[in-house]
């Protein structure tokens, strides 16, 4: 959450993640409703990027009738991976890799594309859970003997406790999709060194690039150079992750150029409140005023 305001700076708060049984909306309403409470100031205008939406509108015209006592005229939102684009494209056509613990690709060209986003269970591959599990499981792997000795082992036992308990331990933790998704980080550091942490990098980069060459083709972004740049920590902290992508962009194509993103914590979110009218991801985005006008387009 982010607060601008001509009497304080530009603030950040981290806070914790939406669970998956519950609406993105509700769970904004709520975080937004107390800090409105506890601040001295008046706010005009509010954006958010939501996890959970998959790809539909949200319901900005609900939110802003919440807030609207507390001064609030104008209420934007938006799919995270809309304010995901932003950071990693602003308004320019491009195609943009949301990487956290899932997956999205979006691509504006003549039309919006969006491609995965469809949770760990059926999708997001080479995300940071798909990267963590395929680490654990490299791990077991070598355990067993049924793979290559890897450094992944002992970092596995050092993250999650002795290596014989790992399986059940992993069941039981109600918080299990983010524990092995943080196990990717892990995965990332030892890829420098060790040729299957490596090798799951080069896997998660073929899935990744594929993703951008779907979102490119089904966006129709005509051009002699596609800009594809991405969002989230895993790319931005991963040489090894970055220089795989790039490598399996070029087997798709000359004309695509991996570009590191033009912004980065709520620089996304921020653009979202001043998207050019008739911008291609204005049909992803939910625009209420206190005139109760909602825009569509």
């Amino acid at each position: 959450m982010g607060v601008d305001a001509p009497s304080t700076p530009w603030a950040e708060e981290q806070s914790a993640g939406i669970r998956a049984d519950v609406e993105p909306e509700a769970h904004l309403a709520g975080l937004v409703t107390n800090k409105l409470d506890a601040l001295s100031f008046q706010v005009e205008e509010i954006a958010a990027g939501l996890s959970g939406l998959q790809g539909r509108r949200a319901d900005a015209e609900s939110l802003l009738s919440r807030w609207s006592g507390h001064g609030v005229r104008t209420v934007v939102l938006a799919d995270d991976a809309v304010t995901g684009y932003l950071n990693g494209c602003g308004p320019s056509p491009g195609v943009v890799l949301s990487v956290g613990t899932g997956v999205v690709g979006l691509a504006t060209g003549r039309e919006v594309a969006r491609v995965n986003g469809w949770g760990y269970l059926v999708g997001d591959e080479g995300g940071g859970y798909w990267i963590g599990r395929a680490g654990v499981a490299a791990a077991l792997h070598a355990l067993d003997g049924r793979g290559p000795h890897t450094d992944l082992l002992p970092a596995a036992v050092t993250r999650f406790g002795p290596a014989e308990s790992i399986g059940v331990m992993l069941q039981r933790d109600p918080n299990r999709v983010q524990a092995i998704a943080e196990f990717a980080r892990d995965v990332l550091l030892a890829s420098d060194s060790d040729s299957t942490a490596a090798d799951i990098c080069v896997a998660a980069a073929g899935h990744l690039a594929r993703a951008a060459h779907a979102a490119t083709t089904r966006a129709r972004l005509d051009s002699a150079r596609v800009t594809v740049s991405w969002n989230g920590a895993l790319l931005s902290s991963s040489p090894v992750l970055r220089e795989a992508l790039r490598d399996e962009l070029e087997r798709l194509g000359d004309h695509y150029t991996l570009t590191p993103p033009v912004g980065a914590g709520l620089d996304g979110v921020r653009l979202l409140l001043n998207l050019p009218s008739g911008h291609p991801l204005q049909t992803l985005t939910s625009r209420a005023s206190i005139r109760n006008e909602t825009t569509t387009a």
